[in-house]
């Protein structure tokens, strides 16, 4: 391959590379990619064999990188399916060989929490290593449905990048945003997938809030349901705090104290939230059906449209 056209994602180091010098190679990436001393040859008027530490291509017309072992490309993506294919193997690690889906659960969601920890620290090596430990659980999910028959972590990428390409057609297919109401037009597209899934009969279609995991905290959830309501200008009237809420402490304290008077007045905080959580849901629903009963879809609504919708149907 030409320097000049050294593909970072589909670079592959298990077998011999032979990079034409039309240009000087990046051997920053050369590097993350291949132990220091890995055999490299230089072919100018002569042949020169050296290492990747070593190696200055000045002069030379072709860089040829000898091929590695799977297990020692440790910057690529592929390694990680490949370990955890070896840990599952027949010889492999006794702990891994005996995991399931359900028993791998807590350890995914401890790994996403961490991730959390990690970028709310602010540091970086820490957010790069808690990012992998989540890696290694997507990719051991993804083996343990290959041994199945199911899936692999390919079709796991297949279907990301085919979700992520037809969700951004103004980045991949050149359109407009209609309206330029970039929210809107993801809601649209998202319910058109699941419309096309066949995830809900024909009368019932796909809602708005549909597919929000209900094991979400109810904070987090109230949070993503406002999110999703929002990208339809759906604002439902709140109620008239004493106080103005102007920054994150005063909020976090605010809150905290909220908890502490539900506690006091013999109320789980949690469970209040998550009916309130459920009644915002039904009252979305109501609004949606009446949506289709006119012919409509949520985004055409102007937001006066929208706030007489929401009181007609509480």
């Amino acid at each position: 391959m030409p320097a000049t056209a050294l593909d970072r994602h589909a670079f592959s180091s298990l077998r011999a590379v032979a990079i034409a010098l039309d240009a000087a190679p990046d051997l920053a990436f050369l590097r993350a990619r291949y132990p220091a001393a890995h055999p490299v040859t230089l072919i100018g008027e002569r042949e020169t064999r050296t290492t990747l530490a070593d190696v200055d291509p000045r002069g030379a017309r072709w860089l040829v990188l000898d091929p590695q072992d799977p297990f020692t490309d440790l910057a690529s993506l592929a390694t990680v399916t490949r370990i955890a294919e070896r840990l599952r193997a027949p010889d492999g690690c006794p702990w891994d060989r005996e995991q399931t889906h359900a028993s791998l659960r807590p350890h995914l969601l401890e790994e996403a929490y961490e991730v959390l920890a990690a970028l709310d620290s602010g540091d970086l090596e820490r957010l790069r290593d808690e990012l992998g430990d989540l890696l290694f659980q997507i990719a051991i999910h993804a083996q343990l449905a290959r041994e199945e028959g199911s899936f692999d972590a390919g079709e796991v990428a297949r279907r990301l990048n085919e979700k992520l390409i037809r969700r951004h057609p103004h980045v991949f297919a050149g359109t407009e945003i209609p309206g330029g109401d970039l929210l809107a037009q993801w809601e649209r597209i998202k319910r058109q997938e699941k419309a096309v899934r066949g995830a809900s009969p024909p009368e019932d279609p796909p809602g708005l809030l549909s597919g929000l995991p209900p094991e979400l905290p109810a904070l987090f959830a109230a949070e993503r349901l406002q999110e999703r309501a929002a990208r339809v200008r759906l604002t439902p009237p709140r109620l008239e705090l004493p106080l103005d809420v102007d920054d994150e402490e005063f909020l976090g304290d605010l809150l905290f104290d909220v908890v502490g008077e539900a506690r006091d007045a013999g109320f789980d905080a949690e469970t209040a939230l998550r009916e309130a959580n459920a009644r915002f849901a039904a009252h979305v629903a109501r609004v949606e059906a009446k949506a289709r009963e006119a012919g409509r879809a949520l985004e055409s609504y102007a937001p006066d449209e929208m706030r007489d919708l929401w009181e007609r149907t509480a």
